[in-house]
């Protein structure tokens, strides 16, 4: 195998954890081959419509079927026009009304993305895969509660999953919401979103021709987002649902994206609760997301200029970059956005995966963008100061103690797959120690700081305390001679998500990595965690579980236990406990930690963790910076270690 290149695509390590059972192939840092046992090489389920989900929306009406534990189902039910052609990167769109009952009996396409098993989709033939016609959404709803929905006054607390996927990858399908909506009483929506630049893509050939400030921001996807919120508002009480009361969650990017629902103006009152499961506080600036990497201002190393570059040069309509970069500056607002409009979806994907800049086998790009109207131009860390500022609701933030560890397995400095079902750790004590620190750092800047400011924001209003953490320590995974995944993995990034699924069979679960034998353990636990998500999301607070005798679910606090942390009953369970790590405290284990020897190498670090890092730059200090390390990082610019984000 060729060395490993850094990346921090969630899909290929579900791919490496699953290894056991599972034929992967890494060449060049990408995915060339897989299989493993799912649904989808099967033809799709052939499924009944019943008339009893007979239901009507804003669009006209629409009819389900009778899906497992108990609930009704509606697949694939459209929110907005497909985003094509004039309508690429611009805001969403009312769907057209229809009269003829919607059969909602099929989930609608994925996004455009990159083919990986996140895509719940499996077409070899191609390394692009769904449509750019995917704008649809699904529910799932407690029978009781659909049959009815049209009498009863008594409407059900809605669930509004955003999925993750890195913003490249990802399915509203990958999840089923049955176990939620029965066990907790609750109607369950997932919703698909755009992906990639034709989800995040801020240019000066798209906001000087475009007509409202929607259309200017770059942040397609995040509108997408706000029209399903809007689309609940209008619709859910037909499907048992309270549009009063309404939780939004999500994992990894979809967290990401919760907290994005937080700042932006647009979203208030359309939500009431929100669930962050390894998220992040990043968001780009315009210039980040915009600008050559060359400019006095650098862009980021995937910015939209750094895209088009390479399509120019894919299409051989510029011979090398600098051509491209004329071709880029010289030409009208009108015509680039024409241009890019005409280029199908395929070409803009190959483009991003192409960039010689980035060394991830997806594609990373810049996201959330502050442009000042879908999103405030402030970071979310000065936003979050001040509780007027941002949508206030009760919150739950947390993280996986093994945060870190999902993508240094991926790196050659820390791991070697000799073959391509064998790990082997180089250094087991600088690999544990080093994904501990990074760990931490994740969970300080994701869940611990977060806390600490929207607590602080509220304490200003003398408001009672709404904000509750967790930390994520189950770390049972299925394991083989040859592969060691509990030591590789541990306890890893969005793991957790199955367990508040109750669903360790679907696609994104991957039953590969989960055995009988952690069937007791994992079960007992996936109970629990539900349990404190239904009483969350039906009265604000998780407590002590909706129907389950549990420990006290406190919030969180700057002094004394205030972390629920969650592991399996043989390893002391589900407790409350103290967790503190300040800024100053990380840099100073960055600073002292023995596994680092050399100045570059510890320099690299502190810039990762705090300027380059996914969760989040507004902390970087550029004087701190210099100064670190008895000023050796001064001979170390920042932008030498672009390449790791």
């Amino acid at each position: 195998m060729k060395d490993s290149k850094r990346a921090k695509s969630l899909f290929i390590f579900s791919l490496l954890i699953a290894i056991s059972t599972t034929w992967i192939m890494l060449d060049d840092g990408g995915l060339h081959s897989f299989k493993f046992k799912d649904q989808r090489n099967q033809q799709p389920p052939q499924r009944k419509s019943d008339p009893a989900t007979l239901r009507v929306t804003e669009s006209g009406p629409v009819i389900g079927f009778n899906g497992r534990s108990n609930t009704h189902v509606w697949l694939g039910i459209p929110y907005a026009q497909p985003p094509i052609g004039d309508l690429r990167w611009r805001a969403p769109q009312m769907p057209s009304s229809w009269t003829a009952t919607f059969e909602a009996l099929q989930p609608g396409q994925p996004c455009t993305q990159p083919l990986s098993v996140w895509s719940a989709q499996d077409n070899p033939q191609t390394p692009i895969i769904g449509s750019e016609d995917c704008l649809y959404l699904n529910v799932w709803a407690p029978r009781s509660a659909a049959e009815n929905a049209a009498q009863t006054a008594e409407q059900l607390p809605v669930m509004v999953w955003i999925h993750g996927g890195g913003h490249s990858a990802g399915s509203a399908h990958l999840y089923s919401g049955h176990q939620l909506a029965h066990h907790q009483q609750v109607v369950y929506v997932s919703i698909g979103y755009r992906l990639g630049y034709l989800g995040s893509f801020a240019h000066r050939a798209l906001r000087n021709t475009a007509s409202n400030p929607a259309d200017k921001s770059g942040n397609y996807g995040v509108l997408d987002i706000l029209a399903t919120l809007q689309w609940v508002q209008k619709n859910i009480e037909n499907f048992g649902g309270d549009s009063g009361n309404v939780t939004l969650f999500g994992a990894s990017n979809g967290a990401r994206n919760v907290m994005a629902m937080l700042a932006s103006p647009l979203a208030e009152g359309l939500f009431h609760k929100a669930i962050v499961q390894s998220g992040s506080l990043r968001t780009e600036s315009l210039e980040s997301a915009e600008n050559f990497i060359d400019d006095p201002n650098p862009g980021h190393i995937t910015s939209s200029n750094e895209l088009i570059i390479q399509l120019l040069m894919d299409l051989n309509i510029a011979a090398d970059r600098d051509e491209a970069k004329r071709d880029v500056r010289s030409m009208s607002d009108a015509s680039l956005s024409a241009f890019l409009r005409r280029q199908p979806a395929t070409n803009i994907f190959l483009a991003s995966r192409r960039n010689p800049n980035s060394q991830s086998p997806t594609y990373q790009i810049p996201q959330l963008i502050r442009d000042g109207a879908v999103l405030p131009d402030e970071t979310l860390s000065k936003l979050f100061s001040f509780p007027a500022n941002y949508n206030n609701v009760p919150m739950i933030i947390g993280s996986s103690r093994d945060e870190a560890k999902s993508e240094m397995a991926q790196q050659d400095c820390y791991i070697t797959w000799p073959v391509k079902s064998h790990a082997i750790i180089r250094d087991r004590k600088k690999y544990h120690a080093m994904a501990a620190l990074q760990s931490e750092q994740i969970h300080l800047l994701a869940v611990e700081e977060p806390a600490r400011l929207l607590a602080s924001s509220r304490l200003d209003v003398e408001a009672e305390p709404n904000v509750f953490t967790y930390r994520f320590d189950w770390d049972e995974l299925a394991s083989s001679w040859f592969t060691n995944l509990p030591e590789i993995f541990g306890a890893t990034h969005s793991l957790e998500t199955a367990f508040v699924f109750g669903d360790f069979e679907s696609n994104a679960a991957f039953p590969m990595r989960f055995s009988e034998k952690d069937k007791s353990s994992r079960e007992s636990l996936s109970a629990a965690m539900m349990d404190y998500w239904g009483a969350f999301v039906h009265t604000g607070s998780p407590r002590s579980g909706r129907t389950l005798n549990q420990p006290l679910w406190d919030p969180w606090v700057a002094k004394g236990p205030n972390t629920m942390i969650f592991d399996s009953v043989d390893s002391n369970g589900w407790r409350m406990e103290e967790r503190h790590l300040s800024l100053a405290q990380l840099s100073n284990k960055v600073l002292t930690t023995t596994t680092v020897t050399s100045d570059m190498e510890r320099c690299e670090l502190f810039a990762t963790m705090f300027s380059i890092s996914d969760q989040s730059s507004d902390h970087w200090d550029p004087k701190i910076y210099k100064d670190f390390n008895s000023g050796a990082c001064k001979n170390y610019k920042k932008q030498l270690f672009i390449n790791n984000f």
